[in-house]
């Protein structure tokens, strides 16, 4: 499972906004940071200078109440580290939003295998998230489910999940990313739903020609 720990990102939403002062106080001189919505993410592939982080589309989309806040970036926190990540690409039908940053020096990631296909239903799954924002360098959250089938693009796994759980992982039995968590059933405690993993390839099609992601 180590991969499937070292590739989990902690991804935060935060408002950066500009302090408006008063008769009695003065502004610090760097914008005032809060933050806004948390969620999941797993790291695709790196560069020599760049990682790739795939997460839910869903986080990665700014309100007009968050834009009301302030200039709204996203962090990613990956073990001691974290940094500001930019969106590269997204698709809204399938609710997934592709992130990249910078790759620090010292950090080496393994490569995530995309699975060809879905799996059989009934078959074990694995999901690696921070549900309640519940994450840290020294805590990982890991879930084993099982594959309940596919309407159309959408699937289903016996998972559970809340909030700070989208975006996060789904592998199948050999390590393979089949999709992530995008929403949870809320008539049940533990049915979660995910895009069919087609999807997933083809939203990295979508800009391998500009960017070599793998």
């Amino acid at each position: 499972h180590n991969e499937k720990l070292s590739n989990f990102v902690f991804l935060v939403k935060e408002s950066h906004s500009l302090c408006v002062p008063d008769n009695e106080s003065e502004c610090p001189d760097d914008p005032i940071v809060m933050p806004i919505a948390s969620a999941s993410g797993v790291v695709l592939s790196s560069s020599s200078s760049h990682i790739f982080i795939l997460t839910a589309n869903h986080f990665c989309e700014t309100s007009d109440m968050e834009k009301m806040m302030g200039e709204v970036k996203i962090r990613a926190f990956i073990g001691e580290s974290s940094r500001l990540v930019d969106s590269v690409t997204y698709s809204e039908k399938a609710d997934l939003c592709l992130l990249q940053g910078l790759r620090f020096k010292e950090e080496n990631f393994e490569t995530t295998k995309i699975a060809k296909e879905m799996p059989s239903i009934g078959e074990e799954v694995i999901n690696v998230a921070a549900p309640d924002g519940m994450a840290s360098p020294h805590t990982r959250l890991m879930f084993d489910g099982n594959f309940a089938g596919c309407e159309g693009i959408n699937c289903v796994y016996t998972i559970p999940a809340t909030f700070g759980s989208s975006g996060s992982a789904i592998y199948n039995s050999e390590g393979e990313l089949v999709s992530i968590l995008v929403a949870a059933a809320t008539n049940f405690e533990n049915v979660s739903m995910g895009p069919h993993v087609s999807l997933i390839q083809t939203l990295i099609d979508t800009v391998e020609e500009e960017i070599d992601i793998y």
